[in-house]
């Protein structure tokens, strides 16, 4: 006789519905980014409060990506509106909460309507850049730089 299974030794599921796996901003994120995405819904608990409390740390994915990469991956899902931040983390090292959200629904009109649905598939769609404006060194940032010459 085998040994009845209980709810902590069932592997977490995760549901992908075709609407959104068929949608532009799907298509537009990266491999890392849809990746990050699923860890982060592997995350759910009926517990601490479903879809609307998820939490991914960095320590859970850091044999995968840098912080910096994982950072920008967050900041991407943000973006094509697959997850909204609920709660802010930092204080006393708690991490961010997260919520799914629909966003990437209006998301998707957006980039279809501006970009067309084979510029995406294609690659030929510019996508946004994640990076933080840091200033340099000597204050300014560099589009404020000025040669002068003696």
């Amino acid at each position: 006789m085998s040994p009845k299974k209980g709810k902590e030794d069932i592997e977490p599921f995760v549901k992908l519905d075709n609407s959104m796996t068929n949608s532009a901003a799907w298509t537009a994120l990266s491999d890392k980014a849809i990746w990050v995405y699923i860890e982060l819904k592997k995350s759910f608990s009926t517990r601490k409060g479903g879809y609307n409390h998820l939490v991914l740390t960095y320590s859970r994915v850091s044999w995968r990506m840098n912080s910096h990469t994982f950072s920008k991956k967050i900041k991407e899902l943000i973006y094509y509106g697959f997850i909204v931040i609920k709660e802010k983390g930092g204080l006393y090292r708690q991490p961010n909460v997260y919520a799914l959200s629909e966003k990437w629904k209006i998301r998707s009109v957006e980039i279809v309507d501006k970009e067309g649905r084979e510029a995406i598939k294609s690659g030929r769609v510019k996508k946004p850049s994640f990076k933080n404006n840091i200033k340099n060194l000597k204050g300014k940032r560099t589009w404020e730089r000025k040669k002068t010459y003696p």
